[in-house]
């Protein structure tokens, strides 16, 4: 048995439209007027997001009113999420031989309703920006639950990359996701996917 990390948004969920609107609305809504465009939101994901918040000067208490209104628009648009094609199957495959988290800086509960959408009962847990901020600290308190399996982190940004790699799993770069295959490549992931069925295969075969 080996433990398998998923990222969400990206690599799960296709769900980058959404995460514009409701970001940049959310950071208007909160007079930042650091983050314009949809490659300024997607800038922040070569690190952790919330580091890189903070990197452009906005303390604790805003990022948090950022994330409170961030909730409040996404809510209202859950409805137009759906899974990337080949997911659920994917998802249920390797389930019958690992343990599955979804780890993410998206919130929990918003992630869980579209889970339930989709009948989706295999996720172990799903721990989201509500619990810790920080991925690697996120994927190791994971990791001390299994400490005797191989550990994976599935993302698709190079922060996700990057803070698997520090938090001791070994990563896998999906090429469907928001940084694509060519950005992945900088972040150097340990397997780079093509597609979910690829993804499956690599992971069952483990």
């Amino acid at each position: 048995m080996a433990l398998v990390m998923f990222d969400y948004d990206g690599v799960i969920a296709d769900s980058f439209e959404v995460h514009m609107k409701s970001f940049l609305s959310a950071f208007h809504e909160n007079d930042c007027k650091k983050v314009n465009t949809e490659q300024d939101i997607l800038n922040l994901y070569e690190g952790n997001v919330y580091k890189s918040m903070a990197e452009l000067g906005l303390d604790d208490g805003q990022i948090n009113r950022i994330l409170e209104s961030y909730e409040k628009r996404q809510n209202i648009l859950l409805d137009r999420i759906d899974f990337f094609a080949g997911m659920d199957t994917a998802l249920t495959r390797i389930s019958g031989s690992h343990k599955i988290y979804i780890i993410t800086s998206n919130i929990a509960g918003a992630v869980l309703r579209v889970l339930d959408r989709y009948g989706l009962t295999c996720i172990e847990k799903v721990i989201g920006s509500e619990t810790e901020k920080s991925k690697i600290k996120k994927i190791q308190a994971v990791m001390g639950l299994y400490p005797e399996a191989q550990a994976y982190y599935v993302g698709d940004t190079k922060g996700d990359i990057f803070e698997g790699k520090e938090a001791g799993a070994l990563t896998v770069g999906v090429a469907w996701g928001w940084h694509g295959a060519d950005k992945l490549h900088e972040s150097n992931p340990d397997y780079l996917v093509f597609s979910p069925g690829e993804l499956a295969n690599i992971l069952c075969a483990v």
